[in-house]
């Protein structure tokens, strides 16, 4: 069950690791990137656009000026409206502009794996593919969209209140082209329910930063019609939508419990359970053989200072496995239980006669 505690810890986890992560740098990196490979991106969607033909170009268009700040949709325009097409792309020119477009998605890449702490695994074959299946996801999910509204708008004469669901269709489009992302580029084994909530995160924020972006340039008038000031808008424009977009990386790496100050050991996690508090009993007490070498009849010494602990209220919640340090191999154990609102929550302690522990 969601409660108030646990959100407002999950919100100091993820400001934790955001901090951490240094990941305004990260996006500092992607919005260099990503205006590096601008163009190429641009010119392969036109490519892709041109063989589908159906009038894709001007509806796509369209979007962008209602969408997008209008420095980028300008962008957009002047390439859709300048002379490349399909049939003019050679073979070589083709894998030049795929190779550039791939410069983004394999910097996202990186940035998604050192928030999930999955660095070895990330090779640079393993990026080149990562990228190259987001980059067909992606033009698939912007193909889908532009289609989907397109028939939105044919039907909103007709239908009414038809048209109020068209920045729905944008996020859910956005969704759409933000889940492969997700579910690629951290390099782990993910459940489709894990990456969710932070793509849900990043298609609600994109979408609010453009509307931010149109506000805001609308009260600055003309001051960003010039080259310089259009280039800013860009760049800015850019980096605000890698810091959402890692956000939401982040928010999915806390909650799956990839990430986190003082969480190392997560990827040395061999078993995870939830136990009663018989079962936690019996788990304690071989756990305590185990290591002390002590046995069935010895008590614990007694201590002034030592912590009193609420009973759970549940469940308790068991991980225990071995990470590898610079000093050697440690062992690990972890209990998490939730502490009863008063003390008529938790679990009665039934005296057990033969319990001497």
């Amino acid at each position: 069950m969601v409660t108030i505690d646990g959100v407002t810890e999950t919100g100091k986890r993820v400001v934790s690791d955001f901090s951490e992560k240094n990941v305004t740098l990260m996006a500092a990196g992607i919005a260099y990137n990503a205006f590096v490979s601008l163009a190429p991106v641009l010119l392969l969607l036109l490519i892709v656009v041109g063989i589908v033909g159906g009038g894709l170009e001007d509806r796509i268009l369209e979007i962008a000026g209602g969408s997008l700040p209008s420095p980028i949709a300008n962008v957009i325009e002047r390439v859709f409206r300048s002379n490349a097409s399909a049939s003019g792309a050679s073979l070589i020119g083709l894998v030049v502009l795929v190779w550039g477009s791939l410069k983004i998605f394999r910097g996202l890449d990186t940035a998604f794996s050192e928030i999930y702490d999955t660095e070895a695994g990330n090779s640079f074959l393993d990026q080149v593919k990562d990228a190259l299946v987001v980059l067909v996801a992606l033009t698939v999910a912007i193909i889908a969209t532009v289609v989907v509204s397109a028939v939105f708008s044919a039907f909103a004469d007709t239908v009414p209140y038809l048209g109020l669901l068209t920045p729905l269709v944008l996020v859910a489009g956005l969704i759409l082209a933000f889940f492969p992302m997700y579910y690629v580029f951290p390099d782990a084994e993910l459940e489709w329910k894990q990456v969710l909530p932070g793509t849900v995160f990043a298609a609600v924020g994109w979408a609010a930063l453009q509307a931010l972006f149109q506000v805001y340039l609308a009260s600055k008038g003309s001051s960003s019609a010039s080259l310089f000031g259009g280039v800013i808008v860009v760049i800015t424009w850019l980096y605000f939508s890698g810091l959402v977009l890692l956000l939401g990386a982040v928010i999915n790496a806390v909650l799956g419990g990839y990430s986190g100050a003082g969480e190392e050991a997560v990827d040395g996690i061999e078993r995870e359970a939830s136990l009663t508090r018989d079962e936690l009993a019996d788990y304690l007490r071989d756990l305590r053989e185990g290591v002390t070498g002590r046995y069935e009849r010895m008590r614990p010494a007694a201590t002034d200072d030592r912590d009193e602990f609420s009973r759970p209220a549940g469940r308790i919640d068991l991980s225990e496995g071995e990470v590898s340090t610079d000093d050697g191999t440690e062992r690990f154990v972890t209990l998490r239980w939730r502490v009863p609102e008063d003390e008529t929550d938790a679990e009665p302690v039934i005296p057990d006669g033969n319990d001497s522990a």
